[in-house]
């Protein structure tokens, strides 16, 4: 009896392991199936590109209108991520002017900004980026420089006697800061033109003489607040 049972147990036994021998070959093989790959995150570089910029608009005024002022300068900008434009301008500008009491102003030095400007324009979502730029940003500006101040008369009401001197080789120096707006536009592939205009006002300015520079290099007229514009070409490196 005991010999009938262990008998039927170990046919069962052997029944079902030959079944679920079978439905495990039948099975898919699932855990061959290779995963779908996770998507590749491409990381953006943030440094895109420069511009090299001349200021015409001095140039195009000293041929076409008598001044008596003079600047020559360039930037250099930088492109990070499409939407950060730090900028190094450097430039050389002076002035040679007779006021209306006839004293004679002259002067020339070098000049320097740095700054950073915020492209404005906004790129359309599946359309391709746009080269033209709406910037707005903050410049400060440094110059130091010497000036000279000639034909300088003083009445002398007392001995009835004018007195006429010069100041020669002053020396001094100007701090400022500059609201920037401006658009540049590409005009052929890499050429950029625009125009920025400014408006500036002094920080700081070392101690003056009897009588204040009428212009400051990179400044211009001197006074506490000034505007200036700017008409750029440009290539893109």
């Amino acid at each position: 009896m005991y010999k009938f049972l262990i008998i039927s147990i170990l046919s069962l036994f052997s029944v079902l392991c030959t079944q679920a021998q079978s439905k495990q070959t039948n099975k898919p093989e699932t855990a061959l199936k290779k995963s779908k790959p996770d998507s590749v995150k491409v990381s953006t570089p943030i440094f895109k590109n420069l511009r090299l910029d001349i200021d015409v608009a001095p140039i195009l005024k000293n041929i076409f209108a008598a001044d008596d002022t003079y600047s020559f300068e360039t930037g250099l900008q930088a492109n990070l991520l499409n939407k950060y434009y730090p900028i190094i301008e450097l430039g050389y500008g002076g002035a040679n002017h007779t006021s209306s009491t006839d004293i004679g102003f002259k002067t020339n030095g070098l000049f320097g900004r740095i700054g950073l400007d915020f492209n404005l324009l906004k790129q359309k979502e599946g359309k391709k980026l746009s080269s033209n730029l709406i910037l707005a940003g903050l410049r400060l500006g440094y110059s130091k420089f010497n000036y000279d101040l000639t034909n300088i008369v003083i009445n002398n009401d007392y001995w009835n006697e004018k007195t006429q001197y010069d100041i020669l080789n002053e020396s001094t120096s100007k701090l400022w800061f500059e609201i920037v707006f401006g658009v540049k536009v590409e005009i052929s592939k890499n050429i950029y033109m625009g125009w920025t205009i400014r408006n500036k006002r002094t920080i700081k300015e070392s101690a003056l003489g009897i009588l204040n520079p009428w212009f400051a290099p990179g400044y211009g007229i001197n006074s506490s607040s000034n505007i200036g514009i700017n008409y750029m070409i440009g290539y893109k490196f």
